[in-house]
């Protein structure tokens, strides 16, 4: 039986707001991650963490508990981006986390998703405590 999704009291960050999502992003990964948040919250989400309250990417990565150390890699976007291709961001958990939400668990869902966000570059928050740009 699903879980309640803890939903904050906020609207979806503007266009302009970068938008990171932790590793490479593989198909397999994706379809994982969001049929594990069908099963706990019955939705198809997929976390993302938001470069809000003038923090910087570097500062966002490394403060993260989502991807601090734990990820080598991450994917940037925008929230404009994500809109356009017709998905939402949903202000879950604890802020700066949104989930993009995602209709269908269909290989066309997964790359639309996959296709707002740049190439993987090098975590800028990893092994860099303290350090912020």
């Amino acid at each position: 039986m699903p879980h309640l999704l803890p939903i904050r009291g906020e609207q979806p960050p503007d266009d302009t707001v970068v938008i990171i999502r932790a590793g490479v992003m593989s198909s397999d990964t994706l379809r994982r991650t969001a049929a594990d948040s069908f099963e706990d919250f019955g939705a198809y989400l997929v976390s993302v963490e938001a470069v809000i309250d003038d923090s910087s990417v570097t500062d966002t990565c490394r403060d993260s508990p989502r991807i601090g150390d734990r990820y080598g890699k991450v994917r940037l976007s925008t929230a404009g981006r994500l809109r356009s291709a017709g998905l939402a961001l949903l202000a879950t958990f604890n802020r700066p986390h949104f989930d993009v939400v995602l209709t269908y668990l269909s290989e066309h869902h997964l790359q639309r998703l996959v296709d707002c966000f740049d190439d993987p570059i090098d975590n800028p928050g990893r092994g860099r405590p303290g350090v912020s740009s």
